[in-house]
């Protein structure tokens, strides 16, 4: 009798099926503002410095948490990329394809020196969970700085939390993407302005 119930846990644990790993990124077509306060770029060279980030989001699982004293983690749902990497290369992405500067670089590479450095912290990117609402959540913070004195001339951090009307990781990635869309765009808009009176 034991080896039957022995064979049957056995053949129960075999046709069970395990949760299967889901990989996520951030993503958007960035798009030119409608405005701008030059019709053409800017004549500087602008160097991304790469954004750091808070200890707590530098992993591939996707945060999440039920309350603001406790983070939690999921096993099975994952940044395909670590969120750093994922949002460096999005702000890139922005900067080059709105044209709002001649030159975009991401390292000195000798041949070209910055007049301007883009840096900044990502200080969160998480899935914020209450009993029946859930919000994609991230906050960045931005400085721009002049190279040739060391001087910030821009700075600025975003705090935004969208709810999401589906309570599932894909629509929490989903809406972390329209997130940093919009922050991203309001960057461009103020970066413009500072650039335009310098």
């Amino acid at each position: 009798m034991k080896i039957i119930s022995l064979l049957i846990a056995i053949l129960l644990i075999g046709c069970a099926t395990l949760p299967v790993k889901k990989y996520f990124l951030l993503n958007y077509i960035p798009v030119p503002p409608a405005t701008r306060l030059s019709e053409t770029p800017y004549p500087f060279t602008l160097r991304l410095k790469e954004f750091g980030i808070e200890d707590a989001y530098a992993r591939h699982q996707i945060v999440y948490r039920q309350s603001p004293y406790e983070l939690e983690f999921y096993f099975y749902n994952l940044w395909a990329v670590k969120p750093a990497q994922m949002i460096n290369d999005l702000i890139f992405k922005h900067l080059t394809a709105v044209n709002l500067v001649s030159n975009v670089i991401r390292r000195y590479d000798g041949s070209r020196t910055a007049d301007y450095e883009l840096s900044g912290t990502i200080e969160a990117i998480d899935e914020f969970d209450s009993d029946k609402v859930w919000f994609a959540h991230m906050a960045i913070a931005f400085r721009l700085t002049r190279t040739s004195d060391d001087q910030v001339i821009y700075s600025k951090r975003y705090d935004h939390r969208k709810r999401v009307f589906k309570n599932d990781p894909e629509t929490v990635v989903k809406e972390m993407s329209t997130i940093i869309e919009f922050i991203m765009n309001q960057v461009i808009i103020d970066i413009d302005g500072v650039l335009n009176r310098e």
